[in-house]
């Protein structure tokens, strides 16, 4: 939150199935998980990764030395911000470290790129996608807030190898299949891909800072592979000082997971000082901005009190009402996000087909659970942890599902919607659309980007070029917030 939270009346408690009264306390969300991927510096096309850790083009042997059948990756194309040299010197077999960019990519914005993604001044290069050798982290995990400048150099190290998915500048999974042509033509009109190209959007919470949360992180992680599939929101009610002091949480942010604001003593009446007291808490404990708001158990008080609401980019309540479309205005809803909480021990295939059904239908479906089975933190309806990971599992293995944090997914359809709402400038062949991100929404997390297409013609934001990723689309960084389609 930008300001302290001014003073409010207490509204009369009102409750909606959700979050335990008495013991469960939700989470507060940041934008610390995909760092800020920028627009910043140049990259090279000699930094992919490769099967064997390709080096960068210059280099004496095939293409920089391409590393053959028996060549290492080193550290999963990691890097820094791009260090190897311009001439593209690895050692024999593409060992190193992963054929990381040239010389030009220096100010990457949190390290997304395993080979160079966007820099400074560049689009993103057709060079640095990471090849099955390799693949890059969450883009800037442990970002204090991203941004497209920010520096936090944590989040782009790959873990070396493996068949992660893709991801690119904004540290959004690839979707759609790969070798996709870029549309040719004059060009006369941009279009956002809803859902980040997806069919449908999931966002996966956790409520109350629970112990079998901080017991089981390690398998909620495992289904994040790589970092950059399956990120979960976790609704932290910072009184619980003993789960607070996990080292779990720090750890959650740097794994490209978000922090949401659950208030510090989950009261169903509205407080200000409690909801300062939280955001105070996460921010000073873990570095980053709870822009996602849960309402203790689901509290209608809350919703009422839309004035407190507007502190956030949103409001998770504990009822569902069928999702949400990428077509729903966002002023109607955004503090009112409705989701799905699975009855005590529901199987994987009871929690997996709601969600698939709402993906099907090009919805953002929301999940709730509290905890899980076998623990004694009191979680409101817990499910067993085995049953859990495997309709998790079952979701992602469709691969229509774009799953990712409410603050992502959310900043991606406000600023979907309103973008497609704005009229562009005219100048010759020019048309040139420009914004605020706080015109979106006040306040809006930074470091967010938007999927769109063309009918053809050439998008700049600014300077740069934007780079077409085959998979079917153009990523357009929110944070530069202008962007020209100049007729071919």
């Amino acid at each position: 939150m930008k300001t302290k939270l001014t003073s409010i009346p207490l509204v009369a408690l009102l409750v909606l199935a959700g979050c335990s009264n008495s013991s469960t306390t939700p989470p507060p969300e940041q934008t610390g998980g995909h760092g800020g991927s920028g627009t910043g510096g140049e990259s090279h096309a000699g930094g992919t990764t490769g099967q064997g850790g390709t080096t960068s083009t210059g280099g004496t042997t095939s293409k920089g030395g391409s590393s053959g059948s028996g060549g290492t990756s080193a550290s999963g194309g990691s890097g820094s911000g791009g260090t190897t040299s311009s001439g593209g010197k690895t050692g024999s077999g593409g060992a190193g470290s992963g054929g990381t960019t040239s010389t030009g990519g220096e100010s990457h914005a949190g390290g997304v790129g395993a080979g160079g993604t966007t820099a400074k001044d560049g689009g993103p290069s057709s060079g640095g996608v990471p090849g099955s050798g390799g693949v890059s982290a969450t883009g800037g995990t442990g970002a204090n807030d991203g941004g497209v400048d920010s520096k936090t150099g944590t989040g782009g190290s790959g873990t070396g190898g493996g068949s992660a998915v893709t991801i690119s500048a904004s540290g959004y999974p690839a979707a759609g299949a790969s070798g996709q042509a870029a549309p040719t033509g004059a060009g006369s009109k941009v279009t956002v891909l809803p859902w980040a190209g997806f069919k449908g959007a999931i966002s996966l919470t956790h409520d109350d800072t629970n112990q079998t949360q901080i017991d089981n992180y390690s398998k909620l992680q495992a289904l994040n592979d790589k970092g950059n599939n399956a990120r979960f929101t976790f609704y932290l009610e910072t009184g619980k000082t003993s789960e607070m002091g996990s080292s779990v949480w720090p750890q959650a942010v740097k794994d490209g997971h978000e922090l949401g604001n659950h208030t510090k003593s989950h009261s169903s009446t509205p407080d200000t000082s409690d909801i300062q007291a939280a955001e105070d808490t996460i921010k000073s404990k873990f570095g980053v901005t709870a822009y996602s708001f849960a309402a203790p158990n689901g509290a209608t008080a809350y919703v009422s009190t839309i004035p407190t609401m507007k502190v956030f980019l949103t409001n998770r309540t504990a009822g569902d009402s069928g999702g949400i479309s990428f077509t729903d205005d966002p002023s109607s809803k955004q503090w009112q996000l409705p989701c799905i909480i699975p009855a005590t021990g529901a199987s994987s295939s009871a929690m997996a087909s709601p969600l698939n059904a709402a993906v099907s239908a090009g919805k953002w479906e929301i999940n709730l659970v509290h905890g899980f089975s076998g623990g004694n933190d009191g979680a409101y309806q817990p499910v067993d942890i085995a049953q859990y990971t495997a309709a998790v599992t079952a979701v992602k293995a469709t691969g229509n599902a774009w799953i990712d944090t409410v603050g992502t997914v959310s900043a991606y359809w406000i600023a979907g919607y309103k973008f497609s709402k704005l009229a562009p400038t005219t100048s010759g062949t020019d048309k040139t659309w420009t914004w605020k991100t706080s015109d979106f929404s006040n306040p809006f997390p930074p470091g967010k980007y938007l999927r769109v297409t063309t009918d053809g013609g050439v998008l700049k934001q600014g300077s740069t070029t934007l780079v077409w990723d085959d998979h079917g689309y153009y990523e357009v960084s929110l944070d530069a917030g202008t962007l020209t389609l100049s007729a071919q």
